[in-house]
């Protein structure tokens, strides 16, 4: 196992997991040992110089934290699955449903947002509910050309 391939998700786990097994006073399974060492090597080698998120891969060079990674992706699948169950997004390309989506988003956040934001539970319809969820979980809605991308990626990589 290479630091390069875990994501952010993967590298959070394996260390909640070690965490669990120091907390148990047990062993560590030989995969986070070395997951461990993998992660720690370069901090020490390098005296501080390349911090711990970078050495474990949680943080990249200029990059988000892996909480905001991890909010983000949450929030990207709920925009893609929202696109797939609208009916006017639905069958819009990429690039003219990240527009629209992006319209009704800013209308909703203008107006019955500033009504909902503090009651305890979403609205009951679309897609009114996902742009409460999004807001209420203090996440951003992207930009239309990064929406856009997130609605292509569907189409590449099916979630």
């Amino acid at each position: 196992m290479t630091k390069a391939s875990t994501d952010p998700k993967t590298t959070l786990r394996w260390l909640g997991q070690v965490a669990h097994y120091v907390a148990a006073g047990r062993p560590l399974p030989h995969h986070l040992s070395l997951f461990l060492l993998q992660g720690l090597s370069p901090f020490l080698e390098t005296a501080g110089e390349i911090s711990l998120d970078q050495a474990f891969g949680t943080r990249r060079h200029g990059g988000i934290s892996a909480a905001n990674a991890m909010k983000n992706a949450q929030r990207d699948d709920m925009l893609r699955h929202l696109r797939n169950i609208h009916p006017e997004w639905s069958t819009l390309a990429p690039s003219v449903a990240s527009r629209r989506m992006r319209q009704a988003f800013e209308r909703y956040e203008a107006g019955r947002w500033k009504r909902e934001k503090s009651a305890s539970s979403a609205p009951s319809s679309e897609p009114f509910t996902t742009f409460w969820r999004v807001l209420n979980a203090g996440m951003r809605m992207p930009q239309e050309a990064r929406l856009r991308q997130i609605l292509e990626r569907e189409i590449q990589e099916p979630v």
